[in-house]
């Protein structure tokens, strides 16, 4: 067995190889991007009017993603979901339990079509039929959700709403003055003696 004497080290070459990786460093960070500046911080507010305006469109985004891509984006979405809502009629007045239920119909329209695109393309007789299930059940929600937001929305309001940051004052309870109601027969049955 041959045994191979020590390679000695070449300064020239060291010095060469360690200029080449700072120059190679150099010129990398000289054609880099410049960094993002860093994005302002939100106050809790702020957050909140962001939830409340961009993430249904996410949502929406999110489920038709795997099959449109980046065909659309975000943006996209929030335009037509504020076209979508405005043909329904629930602008800010509707209250946002309409809003959240016009939003819930768009979701469940576009998962819907997911749906049906999935099991048009599974070949598994099983598959297609667990889909073509979900799908039928899925339809069944969105036509109940309709159907509560159109009774809803036909609904007149019976007292108006107060101004924003008033609150409206408290009603007197209404009781009955009867034996079994007064607080004379209560008090016995909890075994407490009447006052008086």
């Amino acid at each position: 067995m041959s045994v191979k004497p020590p390679t000695v080290e070449d300064p020239a070459y060291s010095r060469l190889t360690a200029q080449a990786l700072r120059e190679d460093e150099a010129f990398l960070a000289a054609y880099e991007p410049p960094p993002a500046p860093a994005a302002p911080a939100l106050s809790a507010s702020e957050q909140a009017e962001r939830l409340r305006d961009v993430a249904p469109a996410a949502f929406l985004y999110g489920t038709t993603a795997a099959i449109l891509g980046e065909a659309v984006d975000v943006e996209g979405w929030k335009a037509y979901l504020d076209d979508f809502l405005k043909q329904l009629g629930l602008t800010a007045a509707a209250g946002p339990v309409a809003r959240m239920m016009g939003v819930q119909l768009a979701l469940c329209h576009f998962a819907i079509a997911r749906l049906h695109v999935r099991a048009a393309t599974r070949t598994s007789p099983a598959e297609v039929a667990a889909y073509n299930a979900a799908v039928g059940r899925l339809m069944t929600e969105f036509r109940r959700t309709s159907a509560a937001l159109t009774a809803i929305a036909a609904a007149p309001r019976t007292r108006p709403r107060p101004p924003a940051g008033v609150r409206p004052a408290r009603r007197a309870k209404k009781t009955r003055h009867t034996k079994l109601g007064s607080n004379r027969v209560r008090g016995r049955i909890r075994g407490k003696q009447p006052v008086g």
